[in-house]
C-alpha cells in the first residue's frame, strides 16, 4: 500500500471515530435537535462511504458477527472470555481498513458471549 492510501485510510478511520462520538452525543440532545443532528450524521457517513468507495477503501466493524479467526479483528477484552465457546463482536473501537480487498489494518473490537446477544435494529 502506498503512502497516499495509508494517509487516506487513517483519515477515514479517524473520521469514523469522530462520527461514532457524535452519535453518542446526539443521543443526549433534545428530540428536535437530535433528529436534525442524526440526519447530518447519516449524510456525513454516506459521503464518507462514497469517497472511500472511489478510493477502493472500505471500513468494516463486524458488529453483531461471530468473533473468531475468520474476521480481521483483535478483541480488547478477550481475557474476560477465555473459556467462552461462542463469542460475537459487541462493538467496534476502530474499524478494519480494507484496500482493494486486502486487510490493511485489523479492527479493534469489544466482544461478548453470543447468548448475551440482542439483535440490533
Amino acid at each position: 500500500m502506498d503512502n497516499d492510501v495509508e494517509i487516506w485510510a487513517n483519515l477515514a478511520s479517524d473520521y469514523w471515530k469522530l462520527l461514532r462520538s457524535c452519535e453518542r452525543v446526539s443521543e443526549s440532545l433534545p428530540e428536535g435537535r437530535s433528529e436534525r443532528f442524526a440526519a447530518q450524521l447519516r449524510f456525513s457517513s454516506g459521503r464518507l462511504a462514497q469517497h472511500l468507495a472511489a478510493l477502493e477503501i472500505e471500513l468494516a466493524t463486524f458488529e453483531g458477527q461471530p468473533f473468531g479467526p475468520q474476521i480481521p479483528a483483535v478483541a480488547i477484552n478477550h481475557e474476560e472470555f477465555a473459556d467462552a465457546d461462542s463469542l460475537i463482536v459487541d462493538k467496534a473501537i476502530e474499524p478494519a481498513i480494507i484496500y482493494k480487498g486486502q486487510v490493511v489494518h485489523s479492527a479493534r473490537v469489544a466482544i461478548k458471549k453470543a447468548d448475551d446477544h440482542v439483535p440490533r435494529d
